[in-house]
Order: structure tokens, then sequence, then C-alpha cells
């Protein structure tokens, strides 16, 4: 029987949605690139949706996170003011919130969510759904987010 992510990547697949896929760490991956993105449909985000790895005693729900990267090389110098715009948009955005991972220099979004995985088609289509909100947020937040590095 397939995995609900293992559905979703069809899903995805019958979409024409560009991705990769994959499995190396014991954690499956499906990795989109996502372009048009912004007011200018300029910018690109990678964006990951796996399963988190969590010991849950009821084994009937789990943990997804879609992860995106907004942007890399962050300089440490501005590290400081960017959080605190960050801190601010999140207290805005909607799902999931904005983070720099500083070992990376990455500008991130990410957003967890809890769901019943018994069924893996229902599954997949929950995570269906929950990426295409985010991906309109981001979408949405996009040029504000940006602009807290450059500031």
């Amino acid at each position: 029987m397939a995995t609900a992510l293992e559905v979703l990547r069809d899903r995805l697949a019958e979409d024409s949605m560009e991705m990769t896929y994959d499995n190396m760490d014991g954690t499956f991956t499906i990795r989109l690139v996502l372009d048009s993105i912004g007011d200018a449909e300029e910018g690109v985000i990678v964006t990951e949706i796996s399963e988190v790895p969590v010991e849950e005693p009821d084994s009937k729900y789990g943990y997804f996170h879609i992860m995106s990267v907004l942007a890399n090389e962050i300089a440490e110098d501005g590290m400081a003011g960017t959080l605190v715009r960050l801190n601010e948009i999140n207290m805005e955005t909607l799902l999931g919130s904005y983070a720099v991972i500083p070992d990376a220099g990455a500008l991130v979004h990410k957003y967890v969510l809890r769901i019943a995985k018994d069924k893996p088609e229902d599954t997949a289509e929950d995570l269906y759904q929950a990426l295409v909100d985010v991906v309109a947020i981001v979408n949405g937040d996009y040029d504000r987010v940006v602009a807290a590095i450059a500031e």
C-alpha cells in the first residue's frame, strides 16, 4: 500500500509539477521548485514536504512539515534586524512562521500539521490542500519577507 507522501507525489505529477523525491535518510521527502513568486512574479522558492519522525503512541496520526526556502546567504551583520522584521510579519501571517536558519543563512517558512494518516488517499489530499494554502501565503508575503532582509 502506498504511503500518503507517495500518493501526494503521484497527484503532483498528474498536475505536471516538477519535483524530486527521495528516501535517502529514511524520511521520504518531496521537493518542489516553484517560480513566479511575489508581486513581480520573479521570486523562486524551494518547498519540501515530509513526515516528521516522532514517537507517537497513537500511530493513527502523523506530523508533516511543509518548509519553503525563500532566500539564502543572509548576511550575519544584518541578522538582528531581519529577525525583528520577521517577527512582525509572523504576527500577521495566517499559517506557519518565517525564520532564519543561522548555520545555513537561509530564510524559511515552516508549517507543521498533525493529521490522521490511516487512509493515505485522504491524508494526501489534506497535504495537497495545505500545500496550496502555504504556497499562496508565502506568495502573498514574499515581497515583504525578502524586503526584511534588505532593510
